[in-house]
């Protein structure tokens, strides 16, 4: 299968997941986070048949819009995911495992953080 390029914002058609991050219950600042997204299209067909690599850009901000954005310090590179079935798994910030960027975001910083996807 080709390679596709795909932007995804959560929240209807921008898609944006809400972190809650609760200083309290912190052992300490994560190095790494599972993710694990659904893709699909306009339809709500799920894309990637039995493999299909689509690229995606990771990014940490402190508000819903119009925030600044605060993991990575640069603008996030692409990463190549296997998407099956709609299904994709990334470890954001795993730098062993091809992650572009480690994560070094302190998140005792903020309550709320929202990662983006595109």
């Amino acid at each position: 299968m080709g390679k596709k390029v795909v932007k995804i914002f959560f929240t209807g058609a921008c898609i944006v997941l809400l972190f809650f991050y609760s200083v309290a219950s912190a052992a300490g600042t994560p190095s790494v986070i599972n993710y694990q997204g659904r893709l699909a299209d306009g339809n709500g067909d799920l894309l990637g048949g039995s493999g299909t690599t689509y690229y995606f850009k990771f990014s940490i901000w402190n508000a819903v819009s119009g925030g600044s954005q605060v993991w990575p310090s640069a603008a996030p590179t692409s990463l190549g995911l296997t998407v099956r079935h709609g299904v994709f798994t990334v470890n954001l910030g795993d730098t062993s495992a091809g992650f572009p960027t480690a994560l070094d975001y302190d998140f005792s910083a903020s309550s709320d953080v929202y990662l983006q996807v595109e």
